[in-house]
């Protein structure tokens, strides 16, 4: 069993963020990660928005915070974790290959997509499928995009994406569950086609994605389009804390301003914990907050001793 002052859970921008302001402290730490480092960062395709990049591929600033967080000597390892416990003032975090005991945790975990398998959606990913308006849309615009959901996080984001598009096609699988006003944004706008209780068949192109195929009425319909976001919703990465009453109803954690849980010693930042906007820039910002109130409560922690 490893011994650590801190652990952070997943190496996005959020957990390197947290990593890189631990590391500049005397405190020790573990950064975990299941899969390679980066997170959602590594599914967008061109990021604008960002300081100090007039415009960088999301793997590339991955690739630059990681760099970063490596030069200074943090220590990365792989784990999957399954579970985090308290006993006292100790947390245990159990991975499949590893536990590990910390006096604070730090989790980054992020969402993951909910995914719909039509054919092609893996493949052409970054090719013409987007799963964020605000990152890639700048990139359709004049162009024809379709956005896939029923739920107000498509409409919300188609919203921002018909500013910019030639025409949008709004398909919806499910009965749609659009507020009021939302709804209405689009219903008045000429751009904007809905389809309602259709089935995505597939999506198809060459070397970039060109054609979405559905399934209306009973007969298949090909919608000649530029770009595609299924937007069907997200769900949080933080399963392995159901030992902790500390997320809502959607599994995102509910922290303070300075990034805590109810627990104490437990934190959250980026996309896992409940907040409004899920940018690169703000969970790197909630990475910074949470290891700067991390390293003020290991540090009283360790004074009561």
């Amino acid at each position: 069993m490893k011994e650590t002052d801190v652990i952070i859970v997943g190496a996005g921008i959020a957990g390197l963020s947290a990593a890189i302001y631990l590391k500049r402290s005397s405190l020790s730490a573990f950064l975990l990660e299941k899969a390679a480092p980066g997170g959602t960062l590594l599914n967008v395709h061109k990021i604008d928005n960002y300081p100090g990049f007039e415009t960088i591929p999301g793997p590339e600033l991955a690739e630059k915070t990681f760099a970063q967080a490596m030069a200074l000597g943090v220590e990365y390892e792989y784990g999957n974790v399954s579970s985090i416990d308290k006993n006292g003032d100790l947390f245990e975090v159990k991975t499949d290959v590893e536990t590990y005991r910390a006096k604070a945790v730090i989790v980054a975990a992020g969402t993951q997509i909910k995914q719909t398998g039509f054919p092609g959606q893996k493949e052409f990913l970054g090719r013409g499928i987007s799963y964020c308006a605000t990152c890639d849309g700048n990139f359709y615009k004049g162009k024809p995009v379709a956005v896939i959901g029923h739920e107000n996080r498509a409409a919300e984001e188609a919203i921002y994406l018909a500013g910019l598009v030639s025409s949008l096609d709004f398909v919806s699988q499910e009965p749609l569950e659009i507020e009021e006003n939302l709804l209405s944004q689009h219903q008045n706008n000429p751009k904007v086609h809905f389809h309602s209780g259709v089935k995505v068949v597939a999506v198809e192109g060459e070397e970039k994605l060109n054609t979405l195929i559905i399934e209306e009425e009973g007969s298949q319909k090909r919608l000649p389009v530029d770009g595609v976001f299924p937007l069907f919703g997200e769900r949080s990465s933080a399963e392995f804390l159901s030992a902790f009453k500390v997320t809502n109803e959607r599994g995102y954690l509910n922290v303070s301003a300075n990034r805590e849980t109810e627990v104490a010693g437990l934190f959250g930042a980026g996309d896992v914990i409940n907040k409004t906007l899920r940018q690169a820039v703000t969970a790197a910002a909630d990475g910074a907050e949470a290891a700067t109130s991390a390293i003020k409560y290991v540090n009283l922690l360790k004074k009561k001793k």
